[in-house]
């Protein structure tokens, strides 16, 4: 390994690291700020915060993962070259914005067809607490899979930058956290991203019709919108944990 790789990889990592540190204070942010102005009352399940964090743990555990496997591997090779177009930033937000469109469609699946919903989706669904933590609630292998499709839109087709990846992660990451965290938010926000309103009324049980996008154009354009002024108290069934 060459002194320029090895000082190349180890600012790789330490760019990470940062991106992790930023999206793990804005998940405090969220977490402080719902339990100061909480929108909802949330039932009292007793083995919730063990089972939430040890899911999250497993989140963080694949975005590291990412990093040092299929991140790599993918960026090895690309279609589009953005990258000599695009600053990292840009990049990132416009990576974002392609993968809203992608994942809706994904999400959308996800509900349609059983085996993606038993296999990958229905445990995000089983808690009764919608509330910023409950945003990574989600089986190991539908995080790698969405990792993965991520990692091929970011890198093999757009051709962008690690560093535009980082900002992709913390974008995706930042839209989990707003509208799953358990506040009260304008109506109007529901035009452009959604809210946590539209994410109670996604998370209602039994329901698989309404709002997969965090940006709602999509759900506009295809017939799957709901922007409600107030959000559901209960979510799931009171058999769900």
């Amino acid at each position: 390994m060459s002194v320029l790789h090895y000082f190349s990889f180890g600012y790789y990592v330490l760019t990470e690291f940062t991106m992790l540190k930023i999206v793990f204070a804005l998940f405090l942010i969220c977490f402080v700020i719902e339990r100061l102005v909480p929108g909802w009352k949330l039932p009292h399940v007793k083995t919730w915060p063990i089972r939430v964090v040890l899911l999250n743990l497993v989140q963080i555990g694949v975005v590291t993962l990412a990093g040092y496997t299929w991140e790599l591997w993918f960026s090895a090779w690309s279609i589009f070259h953005m990258s000599h177009y695009l600053p990292p930033y840009a990049g990132g937000f416009f990576a974002y914005f392609i993968a809203t469109f992608v994942f809706y469609w994904w999400h959308r699946a996800r509900h349609e067809f059983d085996f993606l919903w038993v296999g990958f989706h229905q445990i995000h669904h089983s808690p009764q607490r919608l509330e910023v933590i409950t945003s990574f609630y989600k089986h190991p292998g539908e995080m790698i899979v969405n990792s993965i499709i991520g990692s091929l839109l970011v890198y093999t087709v757009l051709g962008l930058s690690i560093e535009a990846g980082m900002v992709y992660t913390a974008c995706t990451a930042i839209g989990e956290f707003f509208y799953h965290t358990n506040v009260k938010t304008p109506q109007w926000i529901g035009y452009v991203f959604q809210r946590p309103e539209m994410h109670r009324i996604h998370h209602q049980f039994n329901r698989h019709k309404n709002n997969y996008g965090d940006i709602v154009w999509w759900d506009m354009l295809f017939g799957t919108y709901e922007n409600p002024k107030e959000g559901f108290h209960r979510i799931s069934s009171p058999n769900w944990q």
